[in-house]
């Protein structure tokens, strides 16, 4: 019999140890978890303005029909009738009128030299 009491203190001295470290893991686990979960916080509920901006549409009035302007006779040779047109400032169309310009060896094709 002195075999099996020595049999048996060696079996519940694993057992013992096994349960204190089960335990321990069981512990660690728990405390780990427990400062995984704190959490600090402030929360303060008041409505928040709702603000809509209206949309900006910004029309540019379509550009009016050209002037008919009278040409004047051509005052050389080396001049070139350079037409009136329409140009957008302060918010209006505004026509500027044509002219005699000095161009010499230059033709006007359009709305191009």
């Amino acid at each position: 019999m002195g075999q099996n009491a020595s049999l048996k203190n060696k079996l519940n001295t694993i057992i013992m140890k096994t349960k204190t470290l089960l335990l321990a893991a069981l512990v660690g686990a728990a405390a780990v978890s427990a400062n995984a979960g704190v959490s600090f916080g402030l929360s303060v509920n008041l409505p928040l303005p709702v603000v809509y901006a209206s949309p900006v549409v910004v029309a540019t009035p379509t550009v009016p029909a050209p002037c008919v302007e009278t040409v004047s006779a051509c005052p050389d040779v080396d001049y070139v009738w350079a037409p009136g047109y329409w140009v957008y400032r302060n918010m209006h169309y505004v026509w500027v009128h044509g002219g005699w310009n000095y161009r010499p060896a230059h033709t006007f094709h359009g709305h191009r030299w």
